[in-house]
This record gives C-alpha cells, structure tokens and sequence, in this order.
C-alpha cells in the first residue's frame, strides 16, 4: 500500500510494481491474523491494488482471501462444507476507473461528443453487480440439498454500497445467528453457512431499492442429488391468518401536530416540507394500499386491533408461530392491482413463494407470486427447527412480509408486516410470549411516495392544479419522502437511538443505539425503570432525525423495585465548558501531497484551497474542553496520551456503579448543553445552558442538536466493567477514541461568521452553489484531515482499545480499517477482524495488542472519504523491556 509511512529503498518496492514489474509479496499467517473464539472455521478477507485504492479496485484489481483455522481444510473434518462461494457486492463505478477515456475511445460510437462531467453519463458507468455480474447472469451457483454450503460475502466501493443480501427460500448462520438476509459495506467481510432444504432456483439479491432496479441480482440453484434424509414429521398446529391488501388514505400525521416542538405541522420548519398541502405539493395524506386482518375466509369482517397493537400503524398484522407449526395466510387482494405476501425467516416450496421473478429455467411463474385484483390465495409455510432461533438468538426472532410483485414499488405503496418466529415452547395460548411483559414493533423507513404505484392519484386527489406538477422536481420529490417510524422495541429496518434508556440487545451486546439497514430485523429487550418518563426513540442521522423519524414512549414503574445507594461506588466530577476556537482541519499539507503524487492534483483540492470563493481548512467551531476546578479558570492541560483527542471533549472513564457529575459551563456566544449516551440521567430532557451560565449536571453527551455537533460539540463517554480501572500498578494499557465523522460546515451555527473571516472575498460566496457546500464537508478523524491526526502511539505488545464512533448524516457510512493488524471485537462472542462498520450515532470498542513494528494507515474504507481525507496513521514502536507500568488510565 502506497502512502506516507516512513519507509525508503528497498522497503518502498512493495508499494507500487510498474508495468512489466514483478515483486513477490509474503504474507505471514499467524494466529492473531486468523480467525477468533467465535469466528467460523474459516474468515473472509480480501486483497486489492493499493495505489490508488479507490481507482484501482474500480479498474478490477479485487480479489477473495480466505483465513481458516489450522486443519480447517481437511477433508476429514466433520465441519467440512460441500460447496462455498464468494461475492462481492459492489456498485463498480467505472467513472473512477483508470481506463475510463480507453473505454469512451472503444465503446461509445461518438466518442467525441461524450462528456464526462454530465449526471446521466455518470450513472449510467455504475454498474450494481455480483462479482461483475447483473441481472442474473452469475454463473455457477448450484447446490445440493443439505450441503453445508459456505458464503463468503464482502463489499467494495462508495457512498452508495450499503447492501442488504437476501436469499430467497433459504435461512443461513452468521455469527451464530439465524439470517436471511446479510448487510454488506464497503469492505465489510462476512462468512456464513446455509444448509439449503428447498429444492428450486432462488433469487438473491441487494434489497436496496437502487440496487434491484440497477440489477444486483443473482440465482441460486438448489438440487436433489441424493435422497433426503429430513425427517418429515407432521407439524403439531397451523396458526391461520386471513388477510386482504386494502387501499386507503394514511395520514403520516394525524394530529396536525410536531410533537416535539409543539407546533403545527405545517407551521414548523423541521416538518413543513413534507406536510405543505398547496398547488404543488400533496401534503401528509397518501392513498397507500396496506395488509388488513379479517376474521375468517369470507373476508367481511375486519379483525379488530387490540389496544396495545395500536402502535403498528399501517404495518399489517403480525404473523407469529413456533418451531413445529405451520402457518397458513389466506390472501385476498382486494386493492386495484397484483399484489403478493412474501414472508422472510419461514420455509416454503417455490410454490408457495410471493416474489415474482424469471428463473433461468424460464418455469412458469407461481400464482403465489402475484394475485389478480379480486383473487384469493392461500399461501402455507412451514417453520422447521432449521429456520428457529439458534442457541444465541432471542426466544422470539423478528421478520417481515411484504408484496413482491415488484418490491420497491409495493412496499413503497405501504404493503409490508412483523412476523416472529418463536421457539417451541415460547409462546402463551393467545400468542403472547412468556417472558415478555409487552411488544412493540418499529419499522424505521422513509417511504418513498415517489415509487408509490399511487403517485398519480395523490396528485389529482390532493394537488389543486395536478397538471403544472413536475414529478423530477427535486423539491417535489423530496417532499414525498416520509421519514416514518411506525412500526421494536421488535426493528425492522436504520439506526436508532433510545434517549436514557439502556436495553439489552439479546444479538449483540448492552447500548442505548441499535443500526439497521434495509431488511436488517433485530429484537431486544428494554429495562425497566423506577421512574415514570416519556423519552424518545430517533433515527440519529441527521436528515432523518429532521425528516420526522422519532417518536416519543412512556415508561411506567409498574414495579418498585429498592434502589441500594451502595451500588453507586464512586463518584467523579468535571468541570467541562463549551469554548470557541479557531480550528485547522488540515495544519500542514505534506502528507497529503506525498501520499497522492501520482495524481494530477490533490483530491484534497477542493476541501482546502481558499481560492475567492471558499472558506479552505480554519473554521470557528465551539469545543468542549476540561477545566480544574470549579472556576472555570484554568484549562486542564491533555495528557500526552489524550493528544489524539484533538476536537473531542475529554475522554471521561468511568466504571459500573461510578456516578459522574458534570458541571457545566457555557463559554461560547449562543446556548448550549451536555447530554448523555449509555447513562442513567437526573431527566429525560436536556437541558439548555446559556452563554456565560453555569449548571450542576449529572449526566454526559453525546448529541443535544446536529448544528451544535456539526459545531463541534462531541466527545466520547467510556463504561467500564466493575474493576477494570484498578487505581493500583498494572500492565500498561493504551486507549484512544476515534470519531469517524463527515463535519459539514455549512450546518454549522457558525456559517457566516467563517464566511466573512476566512473566505478571501466573502460577497462573492454563494451558499446555495455545490461546489461551495461540498468545499464544507470536511471528512475527518477526530476533526483532521490527511494524516494531520497525531499521537496514536503504542508499542509492541501493549494492550491497546480503540474507541470508535461515527455522528453525522446519510454519507456518515464509515468502514475503520487498520492496515496491519486485526482486533477483537466482542457482541455475543468474540470476533476477529480488520474493518469495522459504523454509522451516525454508533460506538464500539475493539481491542487489538500490536505485534508489527511500523507507521500504518488508519482510514475510512469508502471511496469518496478515501479522496477527501479521512485517513490517518497510527505508529507501533519496537517492544519496551519488560516491566510493570503505572496504569495511567486510573482515578
């Protein structure tokens, strides 16, 4: 890999092989490469060109790295698998190719006349491809029935490779967990196993709706090669459903009010663009077609919703069986067109399958795929122990169904439902589960009225003058788009935030955030409290959280349950401000300079070049920051091992059973305040410090407001193990947090104040224009830019944590990627691997203990973050001589 790292001569040869060169690479397979406790036998890896990584691997240069246990491989293992395959999902954007002007000369018939800088002929060089394949034409994915058959999965690319892989009519294990569908990023690597148990050719696609349309679509051939030993008891009960599609008028805000600012819809600034109702924008009401519940086959009587299933709003019934039972949904379709219902996480025939698709074999499509107008079919799907809930799965597993006619347009019309699979044995005589006091079911999406099969409708119905709208209007367009959470504490589907409520993630590990992404169905378990509150459930991405996606809950103390003072050890207090500063994102451009010298210029151009009309690399930003003691009138100096933190706040350590009081101070020129993640707080509500006032607190941040993050206003909390900060002598242990975070200055409450500074001719700026704002968009670790981050130093050896977090918006996808070593990384085992997956409000601490002396690239793996400088380096020293270290970590 080419970049900066101290190395010369020899060394340097490995970086770069020019044309009719030849280098021998040796790789080292050691143990703390392969794969971890809970790992499969074997990890997913890849290996690629790294000059230019982004443009090298857009050009082809990608290939699969398997890492297996030692003896994995042999036959003779009882773990051996009959079958495996590797897929990379990848959106290949053969704009960023280095052949890009060849294939223009070779394949366009007026080559001449192209230009490259134009949308359309963008688009249409991204390619949505399985291993370079769309539409179907992957070669070579066949199978017999019961054969271990081992997926190895990755994704490669930008922005816009967020992959959901669905596999139709099968279930597989990932990381001991039950799956149908598998989310992929950039560089992310899963392995999975599938014992495939219905015969038939499968669909397996991105659920993304982009994707679909653009073609990331493969088939998968299940085959009777000998005869199955299955054993085909009789299921002990068929739970029977009858439910219609109806078409209604769904109102995405019933009460006309923003519940959270109190104002009317149409009136606050946050909701006005999607609740506007004039000549040129529908409103809050849409014609929809939802699944609605009938009490027997006749289909006349509508089953009422009990009280607490209230809150599915125009999700369809759930649908819940146990391990042994069979489910049986008569369907009547009772909207304008053909519908379907294609359930994941059950077993079902190719007959009995709801998605409508052509199979290579060109078999004649199922009537399950797609009901007429007027038709009934009954669908029966069966639940085997091979699609239940594993040893570390929930009681309870989440799924959906949905119309599969054409999914994007179907579920985008409103046709989607919750269905669980439970073990035997989980669930009460009337469906409820046994150590489930209540259930709650969110579906966190924004449906795109846009795709609606009822676009047309809406206009005429609910537009005064249907025959002026411009349905590609962008503000026309992104007024349709409903950013809904209507349907867990049971999620299907983004990223979600509990304000001052911790859960118990039963798949993964204790937080107050869960990430989702399409068809990503997770199920957990809230805590209870003593206090009765009303807090808030949110998506945390910033246009999201904006676009409405939040909702606000109540719990009650139903149980009072002795609060023992004892379990509250300790308590520390700091004294932290919001102060104004000038920051430099990039103090010195050397780095950046070498590390892109085979480019005509720097990719980091149009970020930090001042020119007339941009602000270039200083902003004003607000920052919190330490002080001594109560006066607020000596900044605590950093440690030399807190200098990573940079644009953070301090790192504030802390134990269970700790209390941590903050006293706040509010230097800055506007209001301000401090909240908390992951904590138990005085109050569901945060409350706002204004310039120059002081506040006795007693919880800690991380997001009051995205202006005041894109601010600057963040900084990491870390919850320890009781005795895991031991005030006595230990072995050293190193620790640094890493925010991963796109800060985008144009959010920021200082725009014009940076404007007028550090723009060289403030009256020519345009706000509005793209290139300015992208100009603002400043792609950092820890507030720097190519490789201005400084301070991550270890030594060989050393036990190193790595507090990684992500805040921002939808480009706020970051894959953390550390060239040369792995890290662990526990959620219900532990896990190996070299790249982890954030998102806007996520954390994770991985832990790695350095063998490899040398400077090594630390970065983002998304193509665009990669140009924009979201890279930095961490430096691992030779081993210190043995001794025993003062924990420096202590208090």
């Amino acid at each position: 890999a080419f970049y900066p790292d101290n190395t010369k001569g020899f060394e340097k040869r490995d970086d770069g092989v020019k044309p009719g060169g030849q280098y021998t690479y040796t790789w080292d397979v050691t143990e703390d490469q392969g794969p971890a406790k809970g790992d499969a036998d074997c990890i997913t890896r890849v290996y690629h060109s790294h000059i230019d990584a982004p443009r090298d691997v857009a050009s082809g240069l990608v290939g699969p790295l398997i890492i297996c246990r030692k003896g994995a491989m042999n036959k003779d293992n009882d773990k051996y698998v009959g079958a495996e395959f590797i897929l990379m999902f990848s959106v290949m954007d053969e704009n960023l190719s280095w052949y890009l002007d060849d294939n223009i000369r070779m394949y366009c018939s007026e080559p001449s006349k192209v230009d490259k800088d134009d949308e359309d002929f963008q688009e249409s060089n991204k390619m949505h491809s399985i291993n370079g394949y769309m539409y179907g034409y992957l070669p070579n994915l066949t199978m017999c029935v019961e054969d271990k058959v081992k997926w190895h999965l990755f994704g490669m690319g930008n922005e816009a490779d967020i992959h959901s892989a669905y596999f139709h009519g099968q279930t597989l294990i990932e990381r001991h967990h039950r799956v149908d569908t598998i989310n992929l990023f950039p560089a992310t690597f899963i392995d999975a196993l599938m014992i495939p148990r219905n015969p038939g050719e499968w669909l397996l696609s991105c659920q993304v709706n982009d994707h679909i349309e653009g073609g990331m679509q493969a088939l998968f051939k299940v085959e009777r090669c000998r005869k199955s030993t299955i054993d085909h008891n009789e299921t002990t009960k068929i739970r029977q459903y009858f439910i219609a599609a109806e078409e209604i008028i769904w109102n995405y805000g019933p009460s006309a009010l923003n519940h959270f600012t109190e104002q009317e819809l149409i009136a606050d600034s946050e909701s006005y663009v999607f609740f506007e109702r004039s000549e040129t924008r529908i409103g809050g009401s849409y014609k929809k077609a939802i699944y609605k519940e009938y009490t027997d086959g006749t289909f006349t009587a509508h089953k009422k919703r009990l009280p607490e299933e209230e809150h599915l709003g125009l999700l369809g019934p759930l649908i819940k069986a146990e391990v042994g039972e069979s489910i049986r949904v008569t369907f009547r379709n009772n909207a304008s067109r053909p519908f379907s219902i294609q359930p994941h996480g059950v077993s079902y025939h190719k007959s009995n399958e709801g998605a409508l698709y052509r199979t290579a074999s060109r078999d004649t499509e199922s009537p399950a795929s797609h009901v007429s107008p007027g038709a009934t079919f009954t669908y029966e799907w069966t639940v085997p122990e091979d699609v239940g809930p594993t040893d570390q799965d929930p009681d309870c597993l989440t799924w959906l169904y949905y119309s599969a006619v054409d999914s994007v347009r179907d579920t985008s019309s409103g046709l989607v439902g919750p269905l669980m699979v439970c073990r035997k044995g989980a669930l009460l005589p009337s469906a409820k589960q046994k150590t489930v006091t209540r259930e709650f079911f969110l579906l966190a999406t924004v449906f795109d009225e846009n795709l609606s099969w009822y676009l047309d409708d809406n206009i005429l119905m609910f537009i005064a003058n249907p025959s002026e709208i411009d349905k590609d209007n962008e503000d026309f367009q992104e007024s349709n788009k409903m950013h809904c959470k209507k349907i867990a504490f049971y999620i299907l589907l983004v990223k979600c935030f509990f304000s001052s409520l911790s859960f118990l993630f039963l798949r993964a590990h204790s937080g107050d955030w869960d990430t989702m992404v399409t068809e990503m169905l997770i199920s957990f378990q809230l805590e209870q409290t003593v206090f009765e509150r009303i807090f808030e459930v949110s998506c945390l991405t910033t246009d999201h959280y904006r676009g409405g996606m939040k909702q606000k809950y109540k719990v009650k103390p139903c149980h009072w349950r002795n609060v023992d003072p004892s379990l509250y050890l300790h308590e520390k207090t700091h004294y932290i401000a919001a102060v104004e500063v000038e920051w430099d994102y990039s103090p010195n451009r050397t780095w950046e300079f070498e590390r892109h010298q085979y480019h005509k210029e720097s990719p980091g151009n149009p970020f930090l070049n001042k020119d007339d009309k941009f602000i270039g690399s200083k902003y004003k930003k607000v920052v919190y920051r330490e002080y001594t003691d109560q006066t607020f009138s000596t900044p605590k100096s950093r440690a030399e091992e807190d200098q990573h933190l940079q644009i953070q706040g301090p790192l504030i350590m802390s134990s269970i059973g700790d209390k941590i009081k903050i006293v706040f101070k509010n230097l800055a020129s506007r209001p301000y305040s401090i909240h908390a993640h992951g904590v138990k707080t005085d109050s569901s509500a945060v409350a706002i410090t204004n310039p120059g006032i002081k506040a006795h607190l007693c919880y800690f941040y991380i997001k009051p407001s995205s202006k005041d993050t894109y601010s600057g206003l963040i900084g990491t909390l870390v919850v320890c193990p009781r005795g895991y900060l031991p005030s006595t002598h230990t072995r050293k242990k190193m620790r640094f947090a890493l925010l991963f975070m796109v800060f985008d200055e144009n959010e920021s409450w200082y725009l014009d104040e940076n404007i007028e500074t550090y723009s060289a001719n403030p009256q020519l700026v345009d706000k509005e224009n793209e290139e300015f704002l992208e100009s603002n968009k400043m792609h950092a670790i820890n507030g720097k830019v190519f490789g201005n981050l400084h301070g991550l130093t270890m030594h060989v050896g050393d036990e190193v944590s790595w507090y990684l977090m992500a805040m921002g918006n939808e480009i706020d996808i970051h894959t953390a990627h550390f060239h040369g070593h792995s890290f662990n990384y526990k959620q219900t085992e532990v896990y190996r691997a070299d790249v982890f997956d954030l998102f806007p409000g996520t954390f994770q601490t991985v832990e790695m203990i350095p063998q490899n002396p040398g400077v090594w690239l630390l970065h983002c793996h998304v193509t665009d973050h990669i140009h924009a400088g979201m890279e930095a380096t961490y430096t691992v020293l030779p081993k210190e001589a043995e001794s025993i270290y003062y924990n420096q970590v202590s208090y």
